[in-house]
């Protein structure tokens, strides 16, 4: 019975765990958006490409994880702000 408990409290922690990355990744595309005034097209053709200030990765490569997505969303302010990596 315990055991069972804690496998139940592990799933709610992903369960909040991926929704939080869901959370950041819609607010990333939607910065991402802004940087390209809401042209869907560049914007997804740019989530494809390879990115100098990723490292040369694709930035969709990287929305898997919160570090991933905060590099992201960080070069997209820097961008927004003129400075280009």
């Amino acid at each position: 019975m315990r055991k069972t408990e804690s496998v139940i409290v592990l799933d709610e922690s992903n369960m909040t765990e991926k929704q939080t990355k869901a959370e950041l990744r819609e607010l990333a595309y939607q910065e991402i958006l802004g940087l390209f005034e809401n042209d869907k097209k560049a914007a997804n053709r740019w989530m494809s490409s390879s990115v100098r200030g990723l490292g040369n990765r694709a930035p969709i490569s990287l929305m898997g994880t919160k570090c991933g997505i905060q590099k992201i969303r960080r070069l997209v302010g820097q961008l927004e702000h003129g400075v280009f990596p």
